[in-house]
């Protein structure tokens, strides 16, 4: 593989594990926004969060994805990755 597509490779490689562990912390930050708001769900604060814990999930999916097609791209490889 010549050098520029290996450097491609890697960064294309470095942005997925980036945008795969933001991913993660932003279901969990979901997650435990839900759990509070479970707790006590009149509290307007509580809606507030968990509304923007979701937005951050879906925003943090949807780089997740774009990551996903870069690293493709650039000719890598998901191991049980069904798309």
């Amino acid at each position: 593989m010549p050098q520029d597509e290996q450097r491609a490779l890697s960064a294309a490689a470095a942005g997925y594990v980036a945008a795969r562990r933001d991913y993660e912390q932003a279901v969990t930050a979901a997650a435990t926004a839900y759990e509070r708001l479970e707790t006590s769900p009149e509290t307007l604060e509580y809606q507030i969060d968990w509304k923007l814990a979701r937005r951050a999930e879906a925003d943090a999916a949807w780089r997740l994805e774009r990551a996903k097609h870069a690293y493709r791209e650039a000719g890598g490889y998901i191991a049980g990755s069904d798309d």
